[in-house]
């Protein structure tokens, strides 16, 4: 049981996974051969609509070619016109060869953002992928067949790096013969592909049904308690929070500080989540953890003041994404540190 706990920060989406193993480079529109390479280029520099621009004309002229159907396919999957890049990665199956299996994983990877959970099962299988293998098991889970999700997770543990600590994680949870950790490798896996308040909302009696002489248990309980708070559910994350008892370390102790502000901000609280936040920095909480619990709040901010405030000084790309979306444009403008957010940003 503990094992599985332990496990339990570790356990990503599926297309994080892939996003954070430095795969979506390489693997979703990576700079590839020259006929695409000034393209990258500009979308590397934040450029987005200039690449999108030079990729649509080449898939033009050479629907067929791998490097540009799939380089113009990630740029629409940027765009959000999920149907769009499928249609060109379809359009390369006939072709591909021995590279069918990649073509496959893309295409799970654009049904995982659209949603098309059945679309994600098939074509993760086809892929034969270990990413695209983890993807399915993951709508095997949410699908209630728990049995068939193992047989694939138990293929995929002796893979080394996140795709195998991930699929290591889950066994360990359903393997514990726990109806409550079972339970919850179910629930995770519905946060991973996307259904984040059904996640929590199915979560929050689980973590709380699970027994209290585990030090792993308050973990457990600050982590769903935080992705409460972060897609703006506060009353879960206090319930959760309530239930979650006393810490046992300081580090333990600034995280639920951290999360009682995040909830502050759900709540529309920005005086006490902005207290909460420079309180804990006053107090020697890690400076990084407590920008990114700023960060946070600031996505779930209802207007541009409030988003201000509860980033103010902070640089960073969360700061700038969060103010860009409560309309703050020019303090967007100031906070954007990476080259790309600043291209995006002065091209508003």
């Amino acid at each position: 049981m503990g094992e599985g706990w332990r496990c339990w920060r570790g356990v990503m989406p599926a297309v994080v996974l892939l996003a954070g193993c430095g795969v979506l480079d390489g693997f979703l529109g990576g700079p590839g051969p020259d006929v695409v390479a000034p393209a990258m280029a500009q979308l590397s520099a934040g450029d987005l609509p200039a690449a999108s621009e030079a990729l649509e004309a080449l898939a033009t002229e050479h629907p067929t070619h791998f490097e540009v159907a799939t380089s113009t396919s990630y740029v629409r999957l940027l765009k959000g016109d999920f149907d769009g890049a499928d249609a060109l990665l379809a359009g390369l199956e006939a072709t591909a060869g021995e590279r069918l299996g990649e073509v496959n994983l893309r295409r799970a990877i654009v049904a995982h953002r659209r949603g098309d959970l059945d679309a994600v099962k098939s074509l993760g299988l086809a892929s034969a992928r270990p990413e695209g293998r983890l993807m399915a098991a993951e709508v095997l889970l949410v699908d209630i067949e728990s049995d068939e999700a193992a047989k694939l997770l138990r293929d995929l543990v002796s893979i080394e790096g996140q795709v195998g600590e991930t699929a290591s994680a889950y066994l360990s949870l359903l393997d514990s013969n726990d109806a409550n950790l079972t339970g919850l490798a179910e629930t995770t896996a519905l946060w991973a592909v996307g259904s984040r308040k059904d996640s929590v909302t199915a979560a929050e009696e689980l973590v709380k049904a699970l027994p209290g002489d585990s030090p792993e248990r308050f973990e457990t309980v600050l982590l769903w308690a935080g992705r409460a708070a972060s897609i703006g559910l506060p009353d879960v994350a206090s319930s959760l929070l309530a239930d979650a008892g006393i810490p046992s370390s300081p580090d333990l102790a600034w995280r639920v500080q951290a999360i009682e502000g995040t909830i502050a901000a759900a709540s529309g609280d920005i005086d006490r989540a902005v207290a909460t936040f420079d309180a804990l920095g006053q107090a020697g909480a890690p400076a990084d953890g407590v920008a990114d619990a700023r960060a946070t709040a600031c996505a779930l901010a209802a207007d541009a003041d409030a988003a201000r405030r509860l980033v103010a000084g902070l640089e960073s790309a969360a700061a700038a994404r969060c103010l860009a979306a409560a309309g703050a444009w020019d303090d967007a403008k100031a906070a954007a540190t990476s080259g790309l957010v600043d291209t995006w940003l002065e091209g508003r």
